[in-house]
């Protein structure tokens, strides 16, 4: 049975009145919503957890409490994600009165694990994986791939933020984590608004690293040091005469 956005909404609305749900929850729900139609009704679809705590302004704690409870009440499933190299996966669900109507997996797997190889993106791009010793499926770093998906590697990506960071910091340049995600944000838009739609992680790195640089030295983020000759005391008076006669000092 073909089901459209609106029994997403109905369904939730009719649960609602059994048992209200918070704002948050409600907040989040209609929040997953979005994001499946963004993907062109995307389901299941994957999303990183720095982007739905950005815009909801949440923290990680919390998101974990309010997925737990969308579950638990029917209406989603989750698969978390599996270290920097797949982002939490999410589907919504349709329940019929007895039972769920909709039984959405993740990925297409029949137990709710994880697998991507190969996995096909809401434009169609088919993204190649590998599989490690241990069967966790990486990305190559040449794999070119979507902006969307890009952008939700990088962001949940905090060894490589926390790494900017670092090198900001030698640099003379003061951003914290949360502020490297939102000129992160603003990198994607300009790739978008610039045409780009593939591209690979490590070629992104490199290019966001010195878009970054760029933008925070032109806008004067950069602390100046001073050079060990401009280091002391300044002398502004300009009669010599008064530095003559030194033996008195």
């Amino acid at each position: 049975m073909e089901v459209s956005p609106f029994d997403y909404m109905k369904q939730f609305w009719r649960e609602n009145e059994v048992q209200m749900f918070s704002a948050k929850e409600t907040q989040l729900y209609f929040f997953f919503l979005s994001e499946s139609n963004r993907l062109y009704w995307r389901n299941p679809f994957g999303c990183s957890t720095q982007r739905i705590t950005n815009n909801l302004g949440i923290s990680r704690q919390t998101l974990c409490r309010l997925r737990k409870k969308l579950q638990d009440r029917g209406l989603i499933i989750y698969e978390e994600g599996k270290n920097n190299s797949i982002v939490p996966c999410y589907g919504l669900l349709i329940k019929s009165k007895d039972s769920i109507m909709q039984n959405v997996t993740i990925n297409g797997t029949q137990n709710g694990t994880v697998n991507v190889t190969p996995c096909e993106t809401a434009d169609g791009t088919i993204i190649k994986t590998h599989k490690t010793a241990d069967n966790e499926s990486i990305i190559s770093m040449e794999e070119l791939l979507p902006l969307d998906r890009l952008q939700s590697i990088l962001c949940d990506d905090r060894e490589w933020i926390m790494r900017i960071k670092e090198y900001l910091d030698k640099q003379g340049i003061k951003l914290d984590e949360t502020n490297i995600g939102k000129r992160l944000e603003d990198f994607f838009l300009y790739l978008q608004t610039g045409g780009t739609k593939l591209k690979s992680i490590a070629d992104t790195q490199k290019h966001f690293v010195n878009w970054l640089m760029k933008r925070e030295c032109s806008r004067g983020n950069k602390q100046k040091s001073l050079s060990p000759q401009q280091v002391g005391v300044k002398l502004t008076e300009d009669n010599p005469n008064k530095f003559k006669n030194i033996s008195e000092w």
